[in-house]
C-alpha cells in the first residue's frame, strides 16, 4: 500500500539526534558515582526525571559533605551534560530540583570551596540559578 515511500525521506530522523532521558541520567549517574546503584535499585527512584535528579542532588551533597572534590566535580560536569542535552523533562528537573536547592547544598561550604562548584557549572545553569536568586527577591 505504501510502496512508493520506500527510500522517501519524511523527514523523520534516524539518527542519534535524541536527546537524554532521565534513564539515560540512571546509567551516567552510576558511571560517575558507582554506590548510587544501590539507590537506583529502589524501581521507583527511576521512574521519572524528577526521582533520579533528586537521587543525584542527594548524593552530590554528600559529596560536598565530604570534601570528595574529584568526584564532585566529575558529578558537576554530568549535571552540565544532563542539562545540555537533556530531554524538557530532565531539564525541568534540573531546575526545579539541583539548582533550586544550590543554596542549600553550598551553604556551609568555605567561599572558595563555593566558587569551585559554580565555576564549574555552566553558564546555562549559572544564568538559570541567577534568575531563580532574582526572582525570588533574595
Amino acid at each position: 500500500m505504501f510502496a512508493f515511500l520506500k527510500g522517501t525521506n519524511l523527514g523523520i530522523s534516524t539518527q542519534n539526534n535524541l536527546k537524554m532521558n532521565h534513564t539515560d541520567a540512571v546509567r551516567e549517574i552510576v558511571k560517575v558515582i558507582p554506590e548510587s546503584q544501590e539507590e537506583f535499585e529502589e524501581s521507583y527512584k527511576t521512574k521519572t526525571p524528577f526521582m533520579v535528579i533528586s537521587v543525584f542532588t542527594k548524593q552530590i551533597k554528600k559529596l560536598i559533605k565530604d570534601h570528595d572534590q574529584k568526584i564532585l566535580m566529575k558529578s558537576i560536569t554530568k549535571m552540565n551534560l544532563f542539562y545540555s542535552k537533556g530531554d524538557q523533562a530532565l531539564k525541568n528537573a534540573i531546575e526545579n530540583i539541583f539548582v533550586y536547592s544550590l543554596d542549600s547544598l553550598t551553604f556551609c561550604c568555605e567561599p572558595s570551596y563555593k566558587d569551585l562548584i559554580f565555576a564549574k557549572m555552566s553558564p546555562s545553569l549559572q544564568n538559570n540559578y541567577l534568575r531563580q536568586v532574582y526572582k525570588s527577591g533574595i
